[in-house]
């Protein structure tokens, strides 16, 4: 059995060939997990898209429902909101814009009744008015924190940030990931030196052609499948002799928290994100309604002052009135207004997420990472199996064609 050792004693090379297979097809594997980000070849069978690009969509939505069903309430999110410090913060724009409001429309519509006033009853009247404004803002967002949760689309959000960047999942698995998706490249080697062990043996027994070709097979599939295996089981710890097994995954969930909620606040549920959800979908529908229903009650409050009235029943009155109600929308919804101050929650997120998702239970949080296998695992372990075929025979016509063509 190993007479042969002595005159081809390059056969003891077959365990390195074997962990250089383990360790190629895991690497190639992963790679193929991420790349390409667009198809290449044939659609749409014949070619290639990495798994996570190729299935962005339906992980970005995977994960907007973990997020949604097993971390964060949108309502509790908006709970501790306060709209009387929203808009303080923003106090000088809105007395700014009251300012500004009040001299254009006066100075264009009633130019005799406001050049007659006194300089103290003009202050008089943009103090009053600011007042007004400045309640009706805090009226109306904390009209809108209890309407937020129902008409604030998350999964839009979400579904949203991966069209607009198409490697943005793959970064998110590949933050998230960083320490597993090593195990699995390095893991290969390991495992593929100790199967050519046992191959080389096979070998020495039983110099047959297809004895390497079929243990590189054996390898890039094994390899690939034990290195999936072992970063999701066990889930829960548990005492093998001296030593705590766990899935690699698990035992480092508090720090995959953190990575986990800092990539999600920053490049999913970020403030910017959520601000153009809020400008942009039912929300602002609903926003703007508020400040018509609020807008009008003051309206009606006034037309009891004489003055006021008398103002209120000129023919330029509506004209003035929607004038002002889209300088007021605009001035809401633009950048660092008050909605982006009301949206301002990617903070907030972080946290939240940081802190439930370290406490999760096993299966729940196996989700965040798992759904990136789950689907398409089988590809990437016959993928490793192929890759380690072709391996297989290009180590056999290396290393034995010379022993074979004497046989």
């Amino acid at each position: 059995m190993f007479d042969s050792l002595s005159t081809n004693p390059e056969q003891l090379l077959i365990p390195v060939f074997s962990g250089i297979i383990g360790w190629f097809t895991n690497v190639v594997a992963v790679k193929m997990m991420f790349k390409p980000t667009n198809f290449v070849g044939i659609p749409p069978f014949l070619g290639w898209q990495g798994i996570v690009p190729a299935n962005a969509i339906r992980l970005a939505t995977t994960g907007h429902q973990l997020v949604t069903a097993k971390l964060l309430d949108i309502t509790e999110l908006f709970k501790s909101f306060s709209s009387k410090e929203l808009v303080e913060s923003q106090d000088e724009q809105i007395a700014a814009l009251t300012r500004r409001l009040i001299t254009e429309k006066a100075e264009a519509n009633f130019p005799g009744m406001w050049s007659a006033l006194s300089d103290p009853v003009r202050e008089q009247v943009f103090k009053i008015a600011h007042e007004e404004i400045r309640d009706l803002g805090i009226r109306v967002f904390d009209d809108a924190k209890e309407s937020v949760a129902d008409v604030l689309d998350v999964e839009g959000i979400v579904v949203r940030a991966v069209q607009e960047d198409k490697d943005l999942m793959s970064r998110v698995f590949l933050t998230v990931g960083e320490a597993e998706f090593k195990f699995i490249e390095h893991s290969g080697l390991y495992f593929g030196f100790l199967f050519g062990i046992i191959q080389l043996f096979v070998w020495l027994a039983f110099p047959l052609e297809w004895i390497l070709p079929a243990f590189g097979f054996a390898v890039g599939y094994a390899t690939n499948w034990m290195a999936i295996r072992l970063i999701f089981d066990p889930k829960e710890p548990i005492q093998v002799g001296p030593w705590k097994v766990q899935g690699l995954f698990h035992r480092r969930q508090k720090s995959i928290s953190k990575e986990f909620a800092a990539i999600m606040s920053r490049k999913m549920l970020s403030s910017e994100n959520i601000f153009h959800a809020l400008s942009t979908g039912e929300f602002r529908a609903e926003l703007v309604r508020i400040v018509e229903r609020e807008a009008n009650g003051v309206i009606e409050k006034y037309k009891s002052n004489p003055m006021a009235a008398g103002l209120l029943a000129n023919p330029a009155a509506a004209n003035i009135e929607a004038e002002i109600r889209e300088a007021v929308e605009l001035e809401l919804f633009k950048e660092g207004g008050l909605v982006y101050g009301f949206g301002d929650k990617a903070e907030h997120i972080r946290e939240i997420l940081a802190e439930r998702m370290a406490v999760m239970k096993a299966e729940d949080y196996e989700n965040v990472l798992r759904p990136a296998f789950r689907q398409d695992e089988w590809k990437l372990i016959v993928a490793g199996a192929v890759l380690g075929l072709g391996a297989g025979i290009a180590q056999f016509v290396w290393l034995f064609s010379d022993v074979i063509n004497q046989g």
